[in-house]
């Protein structure tokens, strides 16, 4: 027999509903990154997708659709997220000046991303993007130098006479040295060593034989420069439209990523063997020399910063920097 709900029963029920919270409807996020899918230096973040895939099944999904030139250009990857075409991207600072200019000054740091968790650094990044439109979930690739590619050898920081292919986070720097400093796409790159029209170019350790650059280079100096920087970011309304537990999730996943950065100082070590393997050879500066170089890209970086903010670059200085 059918039984007929008091109203306080029917209250309690009411009540009750109320107090379970409701699943969060599962989220795929469209994602991308600045670097050659399948290289070296996208290598982490795609282990991240595919971990975050399989952890985050009926909460959280990534459709990665790829890297740069693939999708594009790198230097538009991040106005795409923050227009919602993209709702994640991995990228370096440089690359994304275009919608927040304070991004150049990561490759001056001097601390890793654990650090800036800890003294501050973190929310005021963070704080930077959401000006922006932009939610800075964290920091994978940390605390590994650039280094410039040769295929003429030099023998100080002297360098007059050598034009180098630049992007605008290193531009500056090796003006201040002397050299005729061309522009240029990362996949002109090999062609532009190739027909000889530079002698060299910025990178970092990894990644230059994703690019076969190792055909056209003969030559890598030390010390390096800056700090190589790669950043997940994210879409801030869709960040903000998403459930704390796929928030948490994400929070989640980006923290154990970012305890494995020990493993780009592991790559370069590795990438830096297998140049020298492919006939690349190490010229290392003279210290007097090599104090030069140091002293100058510091200097010029800092003084850089404050033309584009100086309010900002003496802010973040705080944090970024070993004090």
């Amino acid at each position: 027999m059918l039984k007929v709900l008091t109203r306080n029963t029917v209250a309690a029920l009411a009540l009750l509903a109320t107090a379970v919270p409701a699943l969060a409807e599962e989220v795929t996020i469209r994602a991308v990154s600045g670097w050659t899918a399948g290289s070296i230096i996208a290598s982490r973040y795609e282990a991240f997708i595919d971990e975050l895939n399989e952890r985050g099944k009926g909460l959280v999904q990534i459709d990665y659709l790829g890297g740069a030139p693939a999708i594009g250009s790198p230097v538009q990857i991040v106005k795409k997220v923050k227009g919602g075409v993209y709702g994640m991207a991995y990228v370096t600072g440089g690359w994304y000046t275009n919608v927040l200019p304070e991004a150049d000054f990561f490759k001056l740091s001097e601390v890793d991303i654990a650090e800036l968790r800890q003294n501050g650094g973190y929310e005021y990044i963070q704080n930077l993007h959401a000006e922006k439109g932009l939610h800075y979930l964290g920091r994978t690739y940390d605390t590994s130098p650039y280094y410039l590619y040769l295929n003429k050898p030099i023998d100080s920081s002297d360098l007059s006479g050598i034009d180098i292919r630049v992007s605008t986070a290193y531009q500056a720097f090796f003006s201040a040295l002397g050299a005729s400093t061309h522009s240029a796409p990362v996949p002109e790159v090999y062609t532009l060593m190739e027909r000889g029209v530079v002698d060299g170019y910025g990178w970092v350790a990894e990644g230059i034989f994703d690019y076969s650059w190792d055909q056209v280079t003969k030559y890598r100096v030390e010390p390096g420069f800056f700090t190589g920087n790669g950043h997940v970011l994210m879409n801030l309304k869709l960040w903000e439209s998403m459930s704390e537990e796929q928030q948490a999730m994400l929070n989640e996943m980006m923290l154990e990523l970012e305890r494995g950065n020990y493993l780009v100082a592991e790559n370069d070590a590795r990438e830096i063997a297998r140049q020298t393997e492919a006939g690349i050879e190490t010229i290392v500066l003279p210290a007097d020399q090599a104090k030069i170089w140091n002293e100058t890209a510091r200097r010029v970086g800092w003084e850089e910063a404050r033309k584009i903010n100086a309010t900002v670059a003496d802010e973040i200085r705080t944090f970024i920097t070993q004090q």
